[in-house]
């Protein structure tokens, strides 16, 4: 996995940084923030597999206080299918949101998987309003919604999963 432009591998001492940014997003209940801290743990750990991959994106300019963890990504390749893999998390911290960090943050997952070999990106998120922008996000990427399951995650709460042809 190379160094792009602020886009590196996270490494364990992004843990805390981790969390700040997925509590930043706004997108997440305790429980949760709980799970995702569990799972950052678990893949630190290497529990989860060496295919199991976060990356992240770091200002450059640290000058005058700025600089540090500002984006993440977590990809892994689905169980039990050939070449699919499926992005279980991406975010930007708000204060930099609109700014590409996160198409930036696709695009490296697309590229090396591409480069691997990988036929299918596979991402899910919530049918709720307050992700309006996240399934927009997708779209504008080139995602297309492949299904929609109904009440998945509560009732009243969809799982839409989008899907892009590497």
């Amino acid at each position: 996995m190379k160094d792009t432009n602020g886009i590196r591998p996270a490494r364990p001492a992004d843990r805390a940084a981790l969390m700040t940014l997925a509590e930043a997003t706004g997108l997440f209940q305790a429980p949760e923030l709980e799970e995702f801290e569990t799972m950052v743990a678990a893949a630190f750990a290497g529990d989860l597999g060496e295919d199991h991959l976060w990356i992240v994106d770091e200002d450059q300019d640290k000058s005058g206080g700025g600089g540090g963890l500002r984006a993440a990504a977590y990809y892994a390749p689905e169980m039990m299918a050939d070449a699919v893999w499926n992005l279980y998390f991406i975010g930007v911290h708000p204060d930099c949101q609109g700014q590409g960090r996160g198409t930036a943050l696709l695009r490296y997952v697309e590229d090396e998987l591409r480069a691997k070999g990988q036929r299918l990106l596979l991402i899910e998120t919530s049918g709720l309003d307050s992700f309006a922008q996240t399934r927009a996000f997708y779209r504008k990427n080139g995602y297309d919604e492949e299904a929609r399951l109904r009440d998945f995650y509560r009732a009243g709460e969809d799982k839409v999963i989008f899907r892009k042809a590497l």
